[in-house]
């Protein structure tokens, strides 16, 4: 494994921010010499198409500066600048670091998701950004890949609605989104050549819902294709995913970008479907395609498909039509550094909380509290690579706890603490995770937490009894060695600018957590089936090693692609139906008060073709705090002529309670929710036959079960 210093370095080299000059040479109305202020964005991109030359066209379809798609100033259309993503606006000056976007899918709350792409979108516009690269969407099949913390969990259901808040939030305030990466790129482990092999009903049923959902719900105006080749044609060239799924089934009339020099060839990403080659026209430029044109290979009126696609998206967005960088807009603030913070809170789970070990009381008496571990000074603000903003805010936990808590009491910091500090300390926190250095795009991370802080784990636990833990990570890691020995654990992920003031707040009990997980916790390494298929250490960089005066050079490559032999059995789907007991199951997250949920009613126990059941519950606070719950609901078909998980996510909603207060929710069932894709017959179906509604707290913890008849 290559050393961490060496992974920060290389990814400061890819990543550091690019000198993208966003200067606007065309006023935002010389556009409309050319189109009618009335006409749809549809109409627009036609009347530019035909007034655009045939090199013009070809040379629109290939990056300029790295991030940029091309002006044509004779026609009034200024560039339009994309930026990387999720996360904060990356590379264009300084930006509010935002929660991962695991952090947001732990929220479960779709306004809130909502809330701070709109804030992400008036950075977007104040910096002279039409298009944000996200939100991210692939599955975390493994729970070690590199850019989980980018993704939004192992679900699809739940993916799927945050996508869809996200992609609302951007796009309803004049920002395309582009939602990636199209697709399986589960693993960043030599992701370019490594393939990733599944069959038809896995690709419908759990990789391609949140990007099905984007397209029809939520209208995305941009597709990011993936590195990974899928079923052995690479992502950007495979016309089975870009054209007769993304563009003829599911009807998708924005336009395909390519990852970043993740085309190979000039022909094949043409005729498969991709519209823009990023980040510059390295194959798909005005030679080749001149000369494939010449030869027939390629037809002028794909190209004139591709070009419109992009033109109408950008005026869809309403880009073309105002100046470039939006002076009423703001870049960043005390605002948005607030909306950050909330979502980074709301988005925090308590996994674990014996003997309510937390909150930390200091107003009882003077309290002092050690705190140590690799993230207790350096609390990362995110993972590394493209999605990574350089935060200009932020504040580590032990100086955000010293903050708050004044001359209340006494908050220690030792690196190495001693067996008598830590035992004369009325609590210790030990803050652990890994660096953006270790867990970031291009390689994948470790299973365990760094050796130093699991050895910092057991002795604090060792030594006192009210040790908590606190994870600055991207995803799932091994807790069984160390978490039964602790009193409280608490999930943080990558907050962002939040970084340690939410984790104070949190400890202290300014915020009652109220974060689920979106991803299961094993106990095991060997309980994820999907591992049998993967690399076996998963830490290891796959791709580039330093050879000393020779520089860089490729490693032998792995030749087996991964294959997806555990098909739709990821997650909890799989723990649920195997019966397998997690560290911490998928929907699970405490409070610091408590919850019942009772009165669970289903509208009928019929439901015929075309209609829609409606399960209601009412959720009340039955703690002494304010807090939120989140009611969930899993389906399970209790019969069908495939294999089907035991528990499906269909429906959640979150509520916010004072003391004592109830409130009802209805969660909706229809035939979507009832679905499988069924191979034989090349299509989604519902079967005839009862099945059982589950409401409750997490994917393990229910509350009531209903059953229904579906009557086809």
């Amino acid at each position: 494994m290559l050393k961490e210093s060496f992974f920060k370095i290389y990814q400061k080299l890819i990543f550091s921010d690019l000198p993208s000059p966003r200067k606007s040479f065309i006023n935002g109305e010389d556009v409309h010499q050319f189109v009618g202020k009335d006409d749809s964005p549809s109409e627009k991109a036609h009347k530019i198409l035909g007034q655009m030359t045939l090199e013009e066209k070809i040379d629109f379809i290939g990056g300029l500066q790295w991030f940029a798609v091309r002006p044509v100033p004779r026609l009034g259309l200024d560039a339009m600048w994309m930026a990387d993503a999720s996360s904060g606006v990356r590379g264009v000056g300084r930006s509010t670091v935002f929660p991962c976007m695991v952090s947001m899918a732990a929220t479960w709350d779709r306004d809130r998701i909502r809330k701070a792409a709109a804030v992400l979108a008036e950075e977007c516009r104040a910096k002279g950004v039409s298009c944000l690269l996200g939100p991210g969407v692939n599955i975390a099949r493994v729970p070690t890949c590199g850019r989980n913390f980018e993704y939004m969990g192992e679900d699809p259901y739940l993916t799927a609605e945050g996508a869809c808040a996200y992609i609302d939030g951007l796009q309803k305030n004049g920002v395309a989104a582009s939602i990636k990466h199209y697709a399986l790129n589960n693993s960043d482990y030599d992701r370019n050549k490594l393939g990733s092999d599944a069959d038809e009903r896995t690709l419908r049923e759990i990789y391609l819902p949140a990007f099905e959902a984007a397209v029809k719900k939520a209208g995305v105006l941009s597709v990011m294709s993936s590195y990974n080749p899928i079923n052995g044609v690479s992502a950007s060239e495979n016309r089975r995913m870009l054209t007769d799924i993304l563009k003829n089934e599911w009807g998708f009339e924005g336009f395909v970008v390519s990852d970043w020099l993740s085309c190979y060839d000039a022909e094949k990403p043409f005729n498969a479907g991709l519209d823009l080659e990023m980040p510059n026209a390295m194959y798909m430029n005005r030679k080749n395609l001149t000369r494939l044109l010449a030869k027939g290979r390629i037809t002028e009126t794909d190209l004139d498909d591709k070009v419109t696609r992009i033109l109408s998206s950008f005026f869809a967005a309403g880009a073309y039509e105002r100046p470039i960088v939006d002076v009423n807009a703001r870049e960043n603030g005390p605002e948005h550094l607030q909306t950050a913070c909330e979502t980074a809170a709301e988005g925090t789970v308590l996994l674990k909380n014996d003997n309510n070990a937390l909150p930390l009381d200091f107003s009882q008496k003077p309290m002092t509290v050690l705190v140590t571990g690799s993230r207790a000074k350096d609390f990362e603000t995110g993972g590394g690579g493209s999605s990574r903003v350089t935060s200009h805010q932020k504040v580590s936990p032990v100086d955000a706890l010293r903050e708050r808590v004044g001359d209340r009491g006494k908050i220690l910091y030792s690196a190495s603490p001693s067996a008598s500090a830590l035992k004369k300390a009325d609590a210790v926190v030990v803050c652990a995770g890994f660096s953006y250095g270790i867990e970031g795009e291009f390689h994948d991370r470790p299973w365990r937490l760094p050796k130093k802080d699991r050895r910092l784990i057991l002795k604090a636990a060792e030594c006192n009894p009210r040790t908590v833990v606190v994870l600055n990570t991207g995803g799932a890691v091994e807790t069984e060695e160390w978490s039964p020995k602790t009193a409280a654990v608490v999930d943080a992920f990558f907050p962002g600018d939040a970084s340690g003031r939410v984790v104070a707040d949190v400890l202290l009990g300014n915020v009652n957590p109220s974060g689920k997980l979106p991803f299961t916790f094993a106990k095991k390494w060997s309980d994820y089936p999907s591992v049998e298929n993967y690399v076996k250490v998963p830490e290891k960089f796959g791709l580039l090693r330093v050879t000393g005066p020779a520089g860089m050079r490729f490693l032998r490559r792995l030749k087996k692609p991964f294959v997806y032999e555990e098909g739709i059995f990821v997650g909890y789907r799989h723990f649920v139906t195997a019966g397998i007991e997690p560290a911490f199951a998928f929907g699970h997250g405490l409070s610091y008060t408590t919850f019942a949920i009772t009165d669970v009613k289903i509208s009928s126990e019929k439901m015929k073709k075309g209609e829609c059941l409606e399960i209601s519950a009412t959720v009340t606070n039955t703690g002494a705090r304010e807090g939120a719950e989140t009611v969930q609901m899993y389906l399970s078909d209790e019969k069908a002529s495939l294999p089907r998980p035991a528990k499906e996510l269909k429906g959640f909603e979150k509520v916010f309670l004072k003391p004592g207060e109830s409130k009802t929710v209805r969660l909706p069932i229809t035939e979507e929710s009832l679905r499988f894709y069924h191979p034989s017959n090349r299509g989604w179906c519902v079967e005839p036959g009862r099945f059982t509604a589950f409401i409750g707290n997490s994917s393990v913890s229910v509350a009531a079960a209903v059953s229904f008849e579906y009557l086809g």
